[in-house]
């Protein structure tokens, strides 16, 4: 007979009035700044291919691979970090990294000095979602936690919407003067220069949230079963692993196609209706402004709905809505030659898939005791992020130029993916029901 999950005692309340949706709201802004470093590359990957001489495989190598390596590798102990030291700080520094590397991409002259600088940009970025998942389940109740987490996982949205617009602002103004001269380095090309410029914000959000976030108190725990570190949590993980291996299943299937589409959108433009970067760019983040944003708060309110009315898995039916709503708005985005169809349809994309990020989230939040949230996101992270960014954009490009071995067929790449995902996403959202209600009964 299977034991029963631990329970714990709540640590002293801090739900209530303004300063809880603060706290969400600045790790939101952690959160867009954090998608600002990582998609501006999305943004000039045309004047970089040509500048550095690489291939779409390259391409998306540095928009996966690079970003992922040092990310899953330290996610794991960072996320033990968050269940163990002080979540604002562990926050700080790992965006003080993560701005640095950035700045760095702008000072890479090859492909491995920029695979490399991608490299610090995803160790940095590991530190911030375990320790934020750990803060909102600590500040908000589990019928509010999908809308704080919807709110968080907005940050994403509007931080790729910042990357393309502001990121296109600024690669136009380089442009037009030529580059941007740094003292000491030299002239940067408009691409170089773009990365040092949007690197800046982050290191200013680091002294906000340094001054202005409190670490709340953790519950009280009584059982060691229940006690952070690795083995408990892995044991926990274990023992549900009916829940957790669908549920991570669908959530891969929703990181992926969300990550590979918006390091693809800018590009897709560019080769199929003749845009320059810069209005691609902007295009791609208009959309994503408003789309993006709508998909994660409609995801978190559909979410906290379903928990409200007994659903076996709140997350699961979210999941596998906005899976299925991508494939009839991938087809049109896909095959539309006509520029407004277009965005309407990838508007209509990006509300679909991202419906399903803060269901993924929130659900592991509800799967696992408090005293191992760090341990178990940061494991989570650690597989969706791996498989999900690492082999998403690499797989498009190596489609386009290994099966069709044309440019051109980018959009044939992003639909068969879409439709093979979509499908096996969705299946296993709708597979974590049971096994995931068992779970959350068991916590209580």
């Amino acid at each position: 007979m299977t034991a029963a999950s631990p329970r714990l005692s709540s640590p002293p309340s801090l739900i209530g009035g303004w300063y809880p949706w603060y706290v969400a709201g600045m790790l939101a802004v952690a959160h867009l700044v954090s998608f600002v470093d990582r998609f501006v590359l999305s943004l000039v990957m045309e004047p970089l291919k040509l500048d550095l001489g690489i291939s779409d495989t390259e391409l998306g190598l540095l928009q996966g691979t690079g970003f992922v390596i040092l990310y899953v590798v330290a996610a794991v102990p960072l996320g033990r970090l968050a269940d163990q030291v002080n979540r604002r700080n562990l926050i700080v520094v790992g965006i003080v990294l993560w701005s640095i590397a950035t700045a760095l991409c702008g000072l890479a002259d090859s492909f491995g000095s920029l695979f490399l600088a991608r490299l610090g940009v995803g160790f940095g970025e590991a530190a911030l979602v375990p320790a934020a998942m750990s803060l909102l389940a600590a500040y908000f109740r589990k019928e509010q936690l999908g809308r704080a987490v919807s709110l968080f996982t907005t940050g994403a949205s509007l931080g790729k919407s910042a990357a393309m617009i502001g990121g296109g602002a600024v690669l136009a103004l380089l442009v037009a003067q030529g580059g941007l001269m740094l003292p000491g380095v030299g002239n940067l090309q408009p691409w170089q220069g773009t990365f040092v410029i949007m690197a800046l914000p982050g290191l200013v959000l680091a002294l906000v949230i340094a001054l202005t976030l409190r670490e709340p108190p953790r519950a009280e725990v009584s059982d060691p079963r229940a006690r952070p570190g690795f083995g408990p949590a892995i044991a926990h993980a274990r023992q549900h692993r009916g829940a957790y291996i669908p549920h991570v299943a669908a959530s891969i299937a929703v990181v992926l196609l969300v990550q590979t589409i918006a390091a693809w959108s800018a590009t897709f433009y560019v080769r199929l209706f003749d845009m320059t970067p810069s209005q691609a760019g902007l295009l791609v983040g208009g959309v994503i402004l408003v789309a993006g944003p709508l998909g994660h708060l409609s995801g978190g309110w559909l979410t906290d709905r379903f928990a409200r009315n007994g659903a076996p898995s709140p997350a699961a039916p979210v999941m596998a809505i906005g899976l299925l709503g991508a494939i009839p708005a991938m087809l049109v985005f896909a095959f539309s030659r006509d520029v407004a169809t277009s965005v309407i349809a990838y508007g209509l994309l990006n509300f679909s898939l991202t419906m399903g990020a803060p269901a993924s989230l929130a659900g592991v939040q509800m799967l696992t005791p408090p005293a191992m949230r760090g341990v178990v996101t940061s494991v989570f992270l650690a597989i969706v992020t791996l498989v999900g960014i690492g082999f998403g954009p690499p797989l498009v490009g190596a489609i386009t130029d290994f099966v069709f071995a044309d440019p051109d067929k980018l959009n044939l790449s992003l639909l068969a993916m879409v439709l093979v995902v979509a499908c096996f996403g969705a299946t296993m959202a709708m597979a974590s029901r049971t096994a995931f209600g068992k779970t959350m009964r068991a916590l209580g």
